[in-house]
């Protein structure tokens, strides 16, 4: 295996030079030409960094722990894929490496505190928002975080009093399904829900209602039904609530697989969208975007929170203190499953 000395003597620098750029690639302490001869010489030696050693040398492990209280498999959809391309971007431009942890458990606070105990030697944190977790889980879950005496940032979870690094993400305050689709003069209103007891499902819930109900239109907890953010149990219960209550014009739906799957289910009752039924999705994912017709979503900026939530940990884990929020708002993206009701 080549050595810091070996890429030093081949770039034609000193090794303290090559260690501290290996370490911190953003570093302005060694030159542009210089980092070329550094990655060249790197390339030419096969070379890669021995983490383990470095943790021993320095005290810092230069790994970030992913922190993903779900009971689905950690990679198993694109909203968890899309934030881990963010994070992972910011973070590998800084050296650091991310860190996972699987588990068996069967809870929220169960999967968290064994995801914590097992990557202990992290640097630091960052703390997924998932619809498994309700709202007193998630205050557990900040609980175990700060006994780490590690710095950590949540991302997307519902917003917390206390003086913590938090990345949020606003979309009903600016984008809400329901009003959109109000605006577009619909009044009988099917809501497509996550997980029951959800933190995110409570919040949409009720935003639902209490714009129905300012807008004069009676709320009907019946033209509400959980899809699980599941293809198949959307495409059950959208079915059921369509088959039940004809007179629906339109469906909010929680994320853009369940938006697909009411689309889906749409087809197969020989309903016509947008002209029968108008269907809008959330997240701004690769279902929405190639469905046909495909689908008028809600961009929440995933990928861009995940690189907003690395840049907060990377400043406290350099000594940054205190707590920060940074709000990313969503935005909607028209496309082919609105129609506007005369």
């Amino acid at each position: 295996m080549s050595s810091i000395r070996e890429i030093a003597a081949l770039a034609g620098l000193s090794p303290a030079s090559v260690s501290l750029y290996l370490n911190d690639k953003s570093t302005t302490r060694v030159g542009p030409a210089a980092k070329e001869r550094i990655d060249a010489a790197v390339k030419k030696l096969h070379y890669h960094k021995n983490i383990f050693a470095s943790t021993l040398s320095t005290q810092e492990s230069k790994l970030i722990g992913i922190i993903i209280p779900s009971l689905m498999p950690l990679f198993g959809n694109e909203y968890t894929n899309t934030l881990l391309t963010g994070v992972q971007s910011q973070l590998s431009e800084r050296g650091y490496g991310m860190l996972f942890f699987p588990s068996n458990a069967h809870t929220s606070v169960e999967i968290v505190e064994e995801q914590i105990h097992r990557s202990s030697g992290c640097d630091g944190y960052v703390l997924f928002s998932t619809g498994f977790c309700t709202q007193t889980q998630v205050e557990k879950n900040i609980l175990e975080l700060q006994k780490t005496d590690k710095p950590f940032v949540t991302l997307n979870i519902p917003e917390m009093d206390s003086a913590i690094r938090q990345v949020l993400i606003r979309d009903l305050e600016v984008c809400s399904g329901t009003r959109y689709l109000l605006e577009r003069g619909h009044k009988r209103i099917g809501l497509v829900l996550g997980r029951t007891g959800g933190v995110h499902a409570k919040k949409l819930y009720a935003d639902h209602r209490d714009i129905l109900e300012e807008s004069g239109i009676p709320f009907d907890p019946q033209t509400v039904v959980y899809g699980e953010y599941s293809a198949e149990q959307s495409y059950t219960m959208v079915k059921k609530l369509l088959k039940q209550h004809p007179e629906l014009t339109a469906l909010n739906c929680m994320s853009d697989i369940m938006a697909a799957s009411a689309l889906l289910v749409a087809q197969d009752l020989g309903l016509s969208v947008p002209e029968e039924l108008s269907i809008i999705g959330r997240n701004n994912s690769l279902h929405a975007r190639l469905a046909s017709p495909s689908i008028t979503t809600v961009d929440l900026h995933i990928e861009e929170a995940g690189k907003s939530a690395a840049h907060l940990l990377l400043e406290a884990i350099a000594g940054s203190t205190g707590g920060q929020k940074i709000i990313i708002s969503g935005t909607f993206i028209e496309r082919e499953t609105v129609r506007t009701l005369q």
